[in-house]
């Protein structure tokens, strides 16, 4: 049988099995851009744990191209 865990483990008041070794809780959060990616890892090792924090944006609007503000564009030539 599966268990499902509702929150994560910590250390000093819920300790994981001694077989746990990390724990992650991702959100997807719509926003009018496109999605903001939060993830929370939780390491275990030796009885402690170590906490490490990501947010990123995936933007899914299209945005109207504007030449030269990209890195590496090169402005095109007229011949």
């Amino acid at each position: 049988m599966t268990t499902h865990h509702v929150s994560l483990y910590h250390s000093k008041t819920k300790q994981p099995d001694s077989n746990v070794l990390k724990q992650e809780l991702i959100t997807y959060q719509q926003t009018s851009s496109g999605l903001k990616i939060t993830k929370l890892e939780r390491s275990f090792s030796s009885r402690d744990h170590l906490d490490n924090y990501t947010s990123a944006p995936l933007l899914l609007r299209s945005f109207p191209e504007q030449e030269g503000l990209l890195l590496g564009a090169i402005p095109k030539q007229e011949v």
